[in-house]
């Protein structure tokens, strides 16, 4: 009998007791799901809320429809997608992010001042410049400023790390873009610290300084996160 565990919001709450469900061998690998009607009594929930619980399971590759026939396990049950929990914004939840980006971000740095070449170099000058003319333009700077740390990614030559790079900021989207909001006279009267902290990180890795380059990647995303109210963690 499925059940609901965890106090998220309800279309969260269905997508993972299906999921615990599967993982628990109850629904096996290519078995079909249980109708939205069964779902929806079991679960106590409306068809309207297991409707979108399935389709989101669907988009990750953990079921797939068969016409006429309706939704079955697909023979990858773990999905295909990865996808971060729902953090709504939550400051913890925006902390752990940046703790995250603080341990791939000094690393893709630190690679990249030993891998990069003109083409990336000029990439990053440019976003730096972008930046500098749209500091009076929020939106259109904060645009440069994912540019700038998109352009390092690159620069790693790894092609898994600039995939990972680019899900991150569409997943950060909704969360930047509130912390944004919240924080935009803060992060306009910090920008010029921004700024040297941005310059910084391009003139280590422009050196091949992998060591200062982590170390700017580091202080940069402390700062980062300190304009924005969160203290990270020291790394021993």
């Amino acid at each position: 009998m499925l059940e609901l565990q965890r106090p998220d919001s309800l279309v969260v709450r269905v997508v993972n007791a299906i999921r615990n469900e599967i993982d628990s061998g109850r629904l096996a690998p290519e078995s079909r799901l249980p109708t939205e009607q069964q779902l929806a009594e079991q679960l106590n929930v409306s068809r309207s809320v297991v409707r979108e619980a399935i389709a989101q399971l669907k988009a990750d590759g953990v079921l797939i429809a068969r016409r006429g026939l309706g939704s079955y396990i697909s023979k990858t049950p773990a999905g295909t997608v990865f996808r971060f929990p729902q953090s709504e914004g939550r400051l913890a939840d925006l902390a752990q992010m940046f703790e995250m980006r603080l341990w791939i971000e000094t690393q893709a740095a630190s690679i990249a001042a030993q891998r990069r070449d003109a083409d990336d170099l000029q990439r990053m000058q440019a976003a730096l410049q972008e930046m500098h003319d749209k500091r009076s333009d929020f939106e259109a700077a904060a645009l440069a400023d994912v540019a700038f740390h998109r352009a390092i990614a690159e620069a790693s030559k790894n092609d898994y790390f600039v995939a990972f790079h680019d899900f991150l900021r569409s997943q950060l989207a909704s969360a930047r873009k509130t912390a944004w909001e919240n924080s935009a006279l803060r992060l306009v009267g910090g920008s010029a610290d921004a700024a040297q902290e941005h310059q910084a990180l391009y003139q280590a890795i422009a050196a091949g300084d992998r060591q200062a380059a982590a170390g700017c990647a580091d202080a940069h995303l402390r700062a980062s996160a300190k304009r924005l109210g969160l203290e990270l963690p020291t790394l021993d």
